[in-house]
């Protein structure tokens, strides 16, 4: 039993829209074992969940839903959790691709672009409760123990030597154009507040004025 990452990315690397991808070479304990993935991901990224599920991917998330959120506005503190089942149905390959369409969220204005950083996930295998494996390694406490993806599994964990770390290089808007960007949008307001007001009374004069010619 052997289960090795090959490969952790993000394409492209810059932007609010990325693809997270997991490239794993493996060697199943037992033929009817599934193949999970584990991502740990930090609060700047956005997984939308529609988007899996378009995608047809058998998943679990914890972690904030709403997806309009920036950075500086989220509640929650903690890491977000996303469960995959990677199994490949048919012939087993012995390579598994795993991709994740993943999203920014608008940052706080600063000097420099911010940089995400996501780490290669933990990944296990999940056995008959029947089949003779390792009872779960993970705490539990952890979401995990809820899964409704493990809830008739055994699953335990397999080491990996290797650790990759994906980078995503996000703008973020500048605290030195935050005051002409201001000014910018209160006097495009007042202009097209007093272009109504002007408008509104010609209209009204213009309607006065045919009544008084009726009369």
């Amino acid at each position: 039993m052997s289960l090795t990452v090959m490969s952790h990315f993000l394409q492209p690397q810059h932007g609010f829209h990325s693809t997270l991808s997991t490239i794993f070479a493996l060697d199943p304990p037992l033929p009817d074992c599934s193949f999970f993935t584990l991502y740990t991901l930090p609060q700047t990224i956005i997984i939308d969940r529609h988007e899996l599920m378009d995608r047809r991917l058998s998943f679990e998330f914890w972690g904030e839903s709403n997806l309009e959120l920036p950075v500086f506005a989220l509640n929650q503190t903690a890491n977000s959790l996303l469960l995959m089942n990677a199994t490949v149905t048919g012939a087993r390959p012995k390579q598994v691709a795993v991709d994740i369409p993943v999203h920014a969220r608008y940052g706080e204005p600063g000097t420099h672009p911010l940089v995400i950083t996501i780490p290669s996930p933990t990944f296990f295998w999940g056995c008959p409760l029947s089949a003779s494996v390792s009872s779960s390694v993970f705490s539990s406490e952890s979401p995990l123990a809820n899964s409704t993806l493990l809830s008739s599994l055994a699953y335990f964990s397999v080491p990996s030597a290797s650790s990759y770390l994906a980078s995503l290089q996000v703008p973020v808007a500048s605290k030195r154009d935050l005051f002409p960007v201001e000014m910018g949008t209160a006097t495009v307001i007042l202009m097209a507040f007093l272009w109504l007001v002007n408008r509104s009374w010609r209209v009204a004069t213009a309607l006065q004025s045919c009544h008084l010619k009726e009369q």
